[in-house]
């Protein structure tokens, strides 16, 4: 759950990067999916195929973040997390060590339950990623950003080729448009510098896009030791990104479904092109005061259990 912020007050801030200003910042994430899934595959907080809102607010130690049905407080002074199920209205209040150990068991690829014949495939697995700088410049409320393309390709080893793939076996492929704040403009904007670091600190605790990302892969054999490659290629350039696009896709996947098909297997229709689009841009800044409240558990909240508020979000995870 990445959240991304422009600008805040031009008050000074001090150089290790103490937050002080109160910042209020409004998301909009956008994500499509062109195949079908099975129930609770998806988490059921978040609706697909349709744009949802994230609302962050800074003060000082405390962070509030707001998706989809999920709401977390987090207040690095005390070492607590506050996660609310918005929709059932229940909380519960555990520690930062605990929280990130609910998300990496929630992330994790359930690998011992695989094959060692499928073990010894994905060891044979290929991975490559790389990054370029378009080009493109663009200023996204009031801020001078420059674009990066991020692809990657991830090619597992099959014993009989793929119709319509590159020959090799079954690859996925992700394409990654990202809008970050030009190196000047941490200068010019203070307030960047603040929000810097608290995007780190999120990263420090795992609980980052990125940081999921890295180890639901990573726990694939073969891969754990080449993610590190994507991490890398995504934290280029600073963990402050104002605009994403990305697109996911497995080359190949349309005609061997159209062939299965064609033999009489009852398999769903596969479109060409990108199986999944995801889309993240900045929608409002708000650098008003943000009130304690916001960081205070709504009345008529219930105390519940942390794992089955987690799961309600996530009803396939085990």
């Amino acid at each position: 759950m990445k959240r991304c912020f422009a600008l805040a007050a031009m008050a000074a801030l001090s150089a290790a990067g103490t937050a002080f200003a109160d910042v209020t910042i409004r998301q909009e994430m956008d994500i499509k999916l062109n195949v079908p899934m099975p129930d609770g595959a998806m988490p059921a907080g978040l609706p697909f195929n349709g744009p949802t809102e994230i609302v962050s607010r800074v003060k000082g130690q405390r962070s509030y973040a707001n998706l989809g049905k999920v709401a977390t407080i987090m207040d690095s002074g005390t070492n607590q997390v506050i996660v609310m199920d918005t929709e059932g209205k229940r909380y519960a209040v555990t520690s930062m060590a605990d929280y990130v150990n609910q998300i990496s068991q929630m992330t994790k690829l359930p690998t011992d339950q695989m094959p060692e014949a499928a073990r010894q495939m994905l060891q044979n697995i290929q991975f490559k990623a790389d990054s370029r700088e378009t080009g493109r410049s663009e200023k996204i409320q009031g801020i001078d950003t420059t674009e990066t393309e991020l692809s990657f390709s991830i090619t597992i080893p099959l014993p009989v080729p793929m119709p319509g793939g590159n020959g090799n076996g079954l690859e996925f492929a992700g394409k990654f448009l990202i809008s970050k704040p030009k190196p000047g403009e941490m200068e010019r904007v203070p307030a960047l510098r603040e929000l810097s670091s608290y995007y780190d600190q999120s990263r420090k605790l795992g609980n980052d896009v990125v940081s999921m990302m890295a180890r639901m892969f990573g726990a694939v054999p073969g891969l754990g030791d080449k993610v590190s490659t994507l991490v890398d290629e995504f934290r280029k350039g600073g963990n402050l990104t104002m605009r994403m696009h990305g697109e996911f896709s497995v080359p190949g996947m349309a005609a061997m479904m159209a062939q299965a098909k064609a033999n009489g297997a009852t398999v769903p229709s596969i479109p060409d092109g990108p199986l999944a689009v995801v889309d993240t841009h900045l929608k409002e800044i708000n650098t008003d005061a943000v009130p304690d409240s916001a960081f205070q558990i709504p009345e008529g909240y219930q105390k519940g259990d942390l794992a089955d508020i987690m799961k309600a979000f996530t009803p396939g995870a085990k």
